[in-house]
């Protein structure tokens, strides 16, 4: 096990499967949270370098206090719908010419444009509203008005759903469908290299080196999750259950390592078993993530989806997910078993 453990962390080829994961965990967290500023804008405050969001001003706006915006000024007589497209705005505020005589005469109204095909237009609209509003509690004797064209309309309750129900579990998966990969290297890796056959007379049990091949590769594949879980977290988006998710992601694990092992026993080669893994995950992925309905029992990605978004989700449903998962798991990998003493009796 110790060996098989610093195969697979020396491995270059792995290192770097480790480092796509990470950069698609980071790229999907930044789109997610993107997509979250229409529903909850203020939640891209903490993510957003300084003065990356272009906004566009028309008129005076020297009393307002526009945060973490940077202001393009522009002219009257703009195109401002044509301006959004082709210097990178996501909204302009068309403000009176002077606002300070606006405010003595006792009343001043902003137009705020708002691209609503563009994922910051909420974060874009609350910077800019906040500033009217805290213009509007200073100047409580004049008569503030913001009128918006265009205002990206709120999320629907099922946005959250998608989120949590596709980018989460692809993330957390993506160490299972590595795992299949590990396995089947691990073990035809030694029939290439004419030591399987060492292994085969040592004083160990098939058991014994099946569980010195996989236990670690189940041990990273956690470990990675978990790492995921925590990046997600620390990048303010809220994975809840994280001991039933390790769970079930585990119980995963064991049903794609079986399925490696089966694959292992009826290859030969390397090629032959990446070919079978390739088949594997197309066929896994479509499984998983094809909107098919009618399923008698609750999909893997249904579960992740459920643990990571609900504080409080429905134990039953849950158990019973768990419970099917080791079952066929543990099936698979004693087939993975049968078929490698099988195809070791008949080389012998």
């Amino acid at each position: 096990m110790r060996k098989e453990l610093r195969d697979i962390l020396s491995e270059r080829l792995y290192l770097l499967a480790f480092l796509v994961q990470l950069l698609i965990a980071v790229s999907i967290t930044t789109v997610a949270l993107m997509y979250a500023s229409l529903s909850s804008p203020e939640v891209m405050e903490s993510y957003l370098p300084p003065q990356q969001v272009k906004a566009g001003v028309v008129g005076d706006i020297s009393l307002l206090q526009v945060e973490n915006l940077r202001l393009v000024p522009l002219k009257p007589e703009d195109n401002y719908w044509e301006l959004m497209e082709s210097r990178g705005l996501v909204a302009v505020l068309v403000a009176p010419d002077n606002l300070s005589a606006a405010l003595q005469q006792g009343r001043a109204v902003f137009l705020l444009y708002i691209d609503n095909t563009n994922p910051l237009s909420g974060f874009a609209d609350a910077m800019l509203t906040r500033a009217v509003e805290r213009l509007r509690e200073q100047r409580s004797m004049a008569e503030v008005e913001l009128s918006v064209k265009g205002r990206a309309p709120d999320a629907p309750p099922e946005f959250l759903q998608v989120m949590y129900g596709i980018l989460l579990p692809f993330i957390l998966l993506l160490p299972t469908f590595l795992a299949a990969n590990m396995t089947t290297d691990s073990i035809v890796g030694e029939k290439e290299r004419r030591t399987y056959e060492l292994l085969a007379v040592a004083p160990l049990s098939l058991r014994e080196v099946m569980l010195a091949k996989t236990l670690p590769v189940a041990a990273v594949a956690l470990a990675q999750a978990w790492l995921w879980m925590l990046l997600l977290t620390l990048r303010g988006i809220q994975v809840h259950n994280q001991g039933l998710i390790l769970l079930l992601l585990g119980l995963l694990d064991l049903l794609f390592i079986g399925a490696g092992v089966v694959i292992s026993a009826v290859s030969d080669t390397v090629k032959e078993a990446n070919a079978g893994v390739t088949m594997l995950l197309i066929f896994a992925s479509l499984l998983l993530f094809a909107p098919v309905g009618g399923h008698p029992l609750p999909t893997p990605v249904r579960l992740i989806a459920t643990l990571s978004s609900t504080p409080a989700p429905e134990l039953g449903e849950v158990l019973v997910g768990i419970l099917y998962l080791g079952i066929l798991g543990a099936l698979v990998l004693l087939l993975g078993e049968r078929l490698l003493e099988r195809r070791e009796n008949l080389r012998l």
